[in-house]
């Protein structure tokens, strides 16, 4: 270990010891802060640790400390992990208070200011060992936001908190000043085995269950400003993928606190809420759609809940009831509650969800654990069975620790559920029982429900960020009125406009169909084309963007089209009867506001954008939808069988895609010999593609594009020559056609001039298929088109072990592409290359064993129209009878069922 600094004995009030690895680019904020700290910098002990960077990090510190080694000291040694760098810096501080502040934050001009304030009045408190600063989010783009989960207790303003009335948590380092008498006089220092995370609140709980601390200052007017970084690179980012997580923040962490609190008198509150707070993090990533808890190492799956159960054997069961330090779904805190103990999960109770008036059901749901109950439902005295009934598996880390029963059921006048003989209460939400103690924070209503009060305070600067923030709070609120009332002028016009006559015999009953809102050429299109020619008893519209470019082709078909967003949209909205769209993003089946406007009347079928192959139920379940629409026997069982998904065969329905209709006569209209394309098809990355442009689903872009692996990889494969050659061998084109959100990027490959580069825009892709002879895709859902079609396909995944890690809305669910893909899974360009020659050679055609999947998966193509099995679920939930199709070409055949649920 070196160092460069100057031997001092100046005392000072605060050291702050900094680690460092590899932040070059953050250390000028944060030295920048320091400069422009209004209590004078050099009264503050500065300690950077710096933990062998790589980069230029410990050059600038050293470049920095020039001239200040009166009161700033720079280390080096190699490195040794964060909590070994602050130990180091521990070791040669001298201030009385010391804080770790973190290299990639920035602090508040004012922040040492008023920690030295309250220092001076409050520090001779024996009572006061701990200070905690406002710990707020800088992000990238600048903006400071009083959004961290732990602001709640600034909300009173500075003051010293009793931990027993109000037993609220502790713990980031970076915003906290400890009594540096009392970390020497206690040998405390952080724990290096605590990693990779929580070493901070592991050293803040042993700091005060040592010292006997029972009261935490906090400092609402010094500002820490957390930063937030937005490329994945900080430690609680991509901690998630670490297996020490799983393990040994829970042994060396959690449990040690625990067992430490109970050779010192017990648990107390504080503690348990601390523990919880960050073990309850691990189960909401799991619920996430997008969490990289999907790549936690499955190997210490076994060993995670073993831990989690006895951490839970140190908790009281109401310290779980009353936990109210973020929000917690039922299922996360029953989990903990009771999944860790020797019962069953069991209630007393049964939630009435839904009530269908159109089919006369209603949907009650219940939480178990284990086998599904004995269940006695009677209605009007008679036993019945359910309608349709499935059951919803929470999967944590690989366990299944509670399930949700949901059962519909005939609507009568006296129902009665006994579930293991128990009679069932019917409730409306979920039952959490009393805890059989309260905590003073939940008794005092001084304390309970407080509400944040804005005070002023005095400051020779001048105005303080919190008066900053208060006058952008003023200013954004009279923004807000001028809107409200424009708002208000526009929404009496609309509900005018709504009453009229013409407007209802316009809209009324309306069927409204859309695929993106910037494009078609979709199952929507697909069904809105047959309802036109079909169903002319249905009021059907098709809703796009103007500025498309499909609006001049559909139009040119004579399609009834209103623009999204528009004046008509939304009278559209606002009379339909149902809305079918082949997406589900919000902007779609929740396109208007439901406090202004109320829940849509529509009826809304997801007609999906292709067969659904992975598990998407965290994004799916929350969703309203009436009629799901599946195409495959095991896709069909895997949404509305027991599993992952909240859905049963009362929304779910095979019926096949639309599409396939079309799809299926182009194929068979192109004879063999004019099949002359290798079609190489990517989907997307979530990775790949900037925030979403205003509520669209436009997308920007990312910097650097042509260096991520998703362009090197593709590019290495499409400028094969070995794969030209086979081209030009069985005279074949090469076109690349990446996804549609991929569509920013066509101009940033570089490829040969022989690769077509194709786009959606301009290429309609079922003529593309009906003349494709080979084809490449990683894990698009148009494989499927292709194995509906077989066509001889290869899956190109370079990437699929980061694909399903979490930053993508998939994750693994029944489809395991060796198992059950319609062609053969490589991970090299070059493997790829050598399985469409293996293709090329037979004359592309697909292996029997590729078309005997086919044949199981689409047993229903060439017989019959999907589009119209798709209006009969449509008008099944309506309970209405279906309309004879005019002039229908093929009819079902004979014997078949038209709606297969």
């Amino acid at each position: 270990m070196t160092d460069s600094r100057a031997d001092t004995a100046a005392p000072f009030l605060i050291s702050a010891v900094i680690a460092t690895y590899n932040v070059a680019r953050y250390l000028p904020p944060l030295l920048a802060s320091i400069e422009e700290q209004t209590y004078g910098s050099r009264n503050v002990q500065f300690v950077f640790v710096d933990d062998g960077s790589t980069d230029d990090s410990l050059g600038i510190l050293q470049e920095w400390a020039k001239g200040r080694e009166d009161h700033v000291i720079v280390l080096t040694q190699p490195n040794a992990w964060v909590a070994e760098a602050r130990n180091t810096g521990l070791a040669v501080a001298t201030g009385e208070w010391v804080t770790f502040t973190d290299p990639d934050d920035v602090l508040d001009p004012g922040y040492f200011f008023e920690v030295e304030k309250f220092i001076r009045y409050h520090g001779h408190r024996r009572e006061v060992k701990i200070l905690a600063a406002h710990q707020m989010r800088l992000l990238e783009s600048g903006e400071v936001l009083d959004n961290h989960p732990q602001r709640y207790k600034f909300a009173l303003g500075t003051r010293v908190v009793n931990l027993d009335a109000e037993p609220v948590i502790q713990l980031s380092v970076n915003s906290s000043f400890v009594r540096r008498e009392l970390v020497e006089q206690h040998g405390l220092r952080f724990d290096d085995r605590v990693r990779p995370n929580f070493e901070d609140g592991h050293f803040l709980a042993r700091y005060m269950l040592l010292t006997g601390t029972e009261h935490l200052a906090v400092m609402a007017s010094a500002k820490y400003l957390y930063r937030v970084r937005g490329d994945g690179s900080s430690l609680l980012e991509s901690s998630f993928r670490s297996r020490e997580k799983y393990v040994s923040v829970l042994r060396y962490g959690y449990l040690d606190l625990l067992e430490t609190a109970e050779t010192h008198g017990g648990v107390p509150r504080w503690l348990e809420n601390t523990v919880l707070y960050d073990l309850f993090w691990y189960f909401k990533e799991q619920q996430a759609i997008h969490s990289l808890t999907a790549s936690a190492p499955a190997d210490v799956f076994d060993e995670f809940h073993e831990l989690v159960r006895e951490i839970r054997s140190h908790i009281d069961e109401d310290a779980i009831r009353s936990f109210d330090m973020m929000g917690l779904s039922f299922s996360v805190r029953e989990t903990i509650l009771r999944a860790y103990t020797e019962n069953r999960i069991r209630h007393n109770y049964v939630i009435l969800r839904h009530v269908d008036e159109s089919r006369q059901l209603v949907k009650i749901s219940y939480w178990f654990s284990g086998e599904i109950p004995d269940e006695q439902i009677r209605l009007d005295g008679a036993d019945v069975a359910p309608v349709h009934e499935t059951v919803q598996d929470y999967t944590f880390y690989g366990r299944v620790t509670i399930r949700q029963r949901h059962l519909w059921l005939k609507r009568g006048k006296r129902l009665t559920i006994r579930l293991d003989g128990v009679p069932q209460q019917v409730a409306r939400w979920e039952q959490q029982g009393h805890p059989e103690g309260l905590t003073a924070k939940q008794i005092d209503p001084r304390i309970a429900g407080q509400r944040r009060e804005v005070r002023e305070r005095f400051d020779p600067r001048g105005d303080t960020l919190q008066q900053r923030v208060r006058k952008q709070l003023g200013n954004w609120r009279q923004r807000q009125s001028r809107k409200l009332s424009r708002v208000s002028l526009y929404d009496q016009r609309l509900e005018l406009t709504l009453r009229s006559k013409s407007v209802q015999e316009r809209f009324a009953h309306a069927w409204v169909f859309m695929d993106r809102d910037t494009d078609a050429n979709d199952n929507a299109e697909h069904l809105y084309r047959h309802v036109a020619k079909h169903h002319p008893e249905i009021n059907a519209w098709f809703v796009l963007r103007k500025e498309s470019k499909d609006w001049p082709r559909l139009e040119a078909e004579g399609f009834r089209l209103v623009e999204y967003g528009s004046w008509d949209w939304n009278l559209l909205i606002r009379h339909a009867d149902h809305l079918a769209s082949s997406h589900a993003d919000a902007y779609v089946n929740q396109p208007v506001n439901q406090r202004r406007y109320g829940r849509p009347r529509f009826k809304y079928t997801f007609l999906q954008h292709g067969v659904t192959q992975d598990d998407i139920s965290r994004w799916l379940n929350w969703k309203r939808i009436d009629v799901f629409v599946t195409t495959t026997p095991a896709e069909h069982e895997s949404i509305a069988g027991h599993g992952p998904y909240a859905f049963s065969e009362h929304e779910v329905f095979r019926t096949s895609m639309p599409r396939y209709d079309r799809l299926w006569e182009k194929r068979q209209a192109v004879p063999a010999c004019e099949h002359d394309t290798i079609l190489v098809m990517p989907t997307w990355r979530e990775t790949l593609l900037s925030k979403r442009i205003g509520n669209s689903n436009e997308r920007g872009k990312i910097a650097n594009f042509a260096q991520t692996e998703y362009a090197q990889q593709l590019t290495a494969l499409l400028s094969s020559p070995r794969l030209r050659e086979l081209a030009n061998r069985t005279g074949q084109k090469l076109a690349f056609m990446p996804h549609p959100n991929m569509r920013p990027y066509l101009g940033d490959f570089n490829l040969p001039d022989y690769v077509q580069v194709w786009s959606f825009d301009t290429h309609p892709i079922q003529d593309i298929l009906a003349r494709t002879s080979a084809f490449v895709t990683d894990y698009s859902s148009l494989a499927f088109d292709v194995g509906f079609l077989d066509i001889p396909m290869v899956y190109f995944q370079f990437d699929a072990e980061s694909f399903f890690e979490g930053t993508h809305l998939r994750r693994r669910g029944y489809f395991d592409y060796q198992r059950d893909g319609y062609g053969p899974v490589e991970s090299n360009a070059d493997a790829v290359v050598d399985q469409l020659a293996t293709m090329g050679d037979r004359g592309y055609i697909s292996e029997e064993t590729y078309r005997q999947r086919s044949a199981e998966a689409f047993p229903d193509r060439g017989h019959g129209s999907a589009a119209e099995r798709v209006v009969e679920a449509m008008y099944f939930v309506d309970s209405k009878p279906v309309p004879a199709p005019v002039q229908l070409h093929e009819p079902s055949a004979p014997g078949e069922a038209n709606v297969s649920r």
